[in-house]
């Protein structure tokens, strides 16, 4: 599977974030229902849905339209070309919330309903997995349950999550929607990306999935998409991604999630409400991490200082933590 598309830097990508309606940015707001029964409602839309309509693959193109024969027309429900899959998630958003001009922390959507996520595999790709909180590179169509267009970006965009808090961090690309988000985790990236003599670039085997997603992993009670309380399907791309050290202190996010759960929020070593990965200093010792992992060696002549490797992080002597955990330990 080859596409192409142009190389977008990450500063322009701020400005196609205004016209992004996956954003949460600017969104008119409905009164609220409550989230378990608006779920109930969208799992019977949505599989009536995928019992109703039928999917057309010619190429790089893909149609999802009404059932109008059923001599001829197999459901999304039934066919069998592409496997119907799901996943039991939970809506993962957090925003930030500034404390003062240097202090922040993030605050949970307060959301307890577990939702089946329907998704077909056009494609699994060939690269890496991706985490929900790389940044990552996608191409996309947004539709209705009434296959209406909503948006689209055939061209490709950066997204990065969670979102950089206002003032305190630069933000440099949009931060999406959580079903859209999390469907990124259930295929690959490509496998080669090569620049072609025009300036464009060309992308080989990458991954591609059709999500069909409840309101509650989308806008819930915004009405970006048309109405409130609306299902989403998303057509998704995913090109490339970047694994990121948010906090910058030397250690990669995705070892920063100390119980191994997936979940990146609920790892907050000193409990000072901000999680290790966006943490410089993880224990409050008025220490900061990256310098409790960094160590010197001489290399010709010259004291050169240089960061351990995860794994390689000491812990204190008669210690059982690595020490940049440890506020006993400096």
């Amino acid at each position: 599977m080859n596409r192409f598309f142009k190389l977008f830097v990450f500063i322009a990508l701020a400005i196609s974030a205004a016209n992004c309606k996956k954003s949460d940015d600017d969104v008119t707001i409905v009164p609220l229902r409550d989230r378990a029964e608006v779920y109930n409602e969208d799992k019977i839309k949505i599989e009536e849905y995928l019992k109703n309509n039928y999917i057309k693959v010619v190429g790089d193109d893909i149609t999802l339209d009404s059932i109008t024969d059923k001599s001829k027309q197999v459901s999304i429900w039934d066919q069998k070309q592409y496997e119907l899959k799901s996943v039991k998630i939970k809506n993962d958003n957090w925003a930030p919330i500034s404390i003062n001009s240097t202090t922040f922390k993030y605050a949970k959507l307060y959301d307890e309903v577990e939702y089946t996520l329907y998704y077909l595999v056009i494609n699994e790709g060939g690269g890496e997995s991706a985490i929900t909180i790389d940044s990552t590179y996608t191409t996309y169509k947004g539709t209705t349950l009434k296959n209406k267009v909503f948006d689209t970006n055939s061209n490709g965009v950066w997204s990065t999550f969670p979102a950089a808090p206002k003032g305190l961090m630069p933000t440099v690309a949009p931060t999406f929607i959580s079903g859209f988000r999390q469907a990124t985790t259930l295929m690959k990236t490509a496998t080669n990306i090569t620049q072609n003599p025009d300036g464009t670039f060309s992308y080989e085997n990458p991954g591609r999935v059709i999500a069909f997603i409840p309101s509650g992993l989308a806008y819930f009670s915004g009405t970006n998409i048309g109405e409130a309380y609306s299902c989403a399907i998303f057509d998704i791309t995913l090109v490339s991604k970047l694994s990121r050290d948010h906090d910058r202190d030397g250690i990669p996010s995705v070892y920063e999630d100390l119980n191994g759960n997936g979940d990146y929020f609920d790892d907050d070593t000193d409990g000072d409400g901000v999680p290790n990965f966006m943490d410089i200093d993880d224990d409050a010792d008025g220490h900061l991490t990256r310098d409790e992992i960094t160590y010197e060696v001489v290399e010709n002549g010259v004291t050169v200082k240089k960061l351990y490797e995860f794994s390689a992080i000491p812990t204190c002597p008669g210690g059982s933590v690595k020490k940049h955990l440890d506020n006993k330990c400096h």
